[in-house]
């Protein structure tokens, strides 16, 4: 992972490793969030590497996955 400013850059190589990235991504992002008050957005950006960000356009407490552009 690579971290960025409110974002983190999860990239794997295999689907088996994709789950516990993707959690981690996530509780490294939470604490911030909660200080925030935003949610977490999780967006599948090519095959293998995804961006997990904090996000005021989602709801406190919630984190959403994206498709590229659209909700999933």
């Amino acid at each position: 992972m690579h971290a960025a400013p409110r974002c983190l850059v999860v990239a794997v190589q295999t689907r088996t490793e994709l789950d516990a990235a993707l959690d981690e991504a996530v509780d490294l992002l939470q604490p911030a969030a909660i200080t925030e008050q935003v949610g977490i957005s999780v967006t599948r950006l090519v095959p293998g590497r995804y961006e997990a960000r904090l996000n005021s356009n989602v709801p406190p407490g919630l984190t959403i996955e994206k498709w590229g552009n659209e909700p999933r």
